[in-house]
């Protein structure tokens, strides 16, 4: 059980040291397989029209692991260049660990780490919601553009958080927000960059392809996991050094 402790509302965890440790992380991988496209249909459950409707509008041939779902491989369609984190920036969050942490980002990993261990699905959304906003404007040249899809992207993760708390197991995927976010943001800063004008449409797209991009790959999964955690860590000793700090 997670509780808040003492005058300064100090966040502990009583099994953080579970799902932190190696031993936990095999048993999320059975979950993994079902996970992504149970996430990425909750998110394209918002793109107005019905079904066939999204469809056809992203009607294309898809050749990556979704081609046998028409509807998610269509809901993929035409990030291509400008999509979400490159390997060479997932392997630096795997670097996390020799490198502390802005407090901005600890606040967003802390923002994850309760959605996933409240007992409520309320106030996991509102937790999730609150870090999609602050994602908003982790870049600050393209943020007043990407602010202006933010609504769409609180659903998005909204919905994201609706379709993995139901179950006590995938529940601990939603400390991937952070990192599903981040490239979700940085998906959106290439097509301002390209050029390309932001919609509610693109902003969910863009976080359905960081959901396949992070969820269906274990060791990004992995990664994510153990930098939320390591956030924890990171803002306990920030607010120690910040209690010491204050004159008796």
């Amino acid at each position: 059980m997670c509780q808040y402790k003492g005058t300064d509302r100090e966040y502990e965890c009583e099994f953080a040291s579970q799902y932190e440790s190696e031993e936990f992380f095999p048993l999320l991988l059975p979950a993994l397989k079902a996970v992504a496209p149970m996430a990425i249909k909750a998110v394209g459950s918002l793109i107005g029209g019905g079904r066939k409707k999204r469809q056809r509008e992203f009607e294309f041939e898809y050749e990556g692991e979704y081609e046998g779902d028409p509807f998610i491989g269509n809901l993929l369609k035409g990030l291509g260049s400008s999509f979400g984190l490159g390997e060479s920036e997932y392997e630096y969050e795997y670097e996390y660990e020799a490198t502390p942490m802005s407090e901005y980002e600890i606040v967003m990993e802390n923002l994850a780490y309760r959605a996933a261990h409240t007992e409520s699905e309320a106030e996991a959304e509102a937790f999730l919601g609150a870090l999609a906003s602050m994602a908003t404007r982790l870049i600050p040249s393209a943020a007043k553009a990407i602010t202006s899809v933010a609504p769409s992207l609180v659903r998005g993760v909204a919905r994201i958080g609706s379709a993995l708390h139901k179950n006590p197991t995938t529940r601990q995927l939603l400390q991937t927000a952070p990192t599903i976010l981040k490239g979700t943001v940085q998906t959106l800063a290439n097509q301002v960059e390209e050029g390309k004008p932001l919609s509610s449409t693109t902003a969910l797209r863009a976080l359905a392809g960081n959901v396949a991009n992070v969820l269906d790959n274990p060791q990004k999964v992995q990664a994510a996991m153990k930098k939320s955690h390591q956030a924890q860590h990171q803002a306990k000793a920030l607010t120690n050094g910040q209690r010491r700090r204050v004159p008796a």
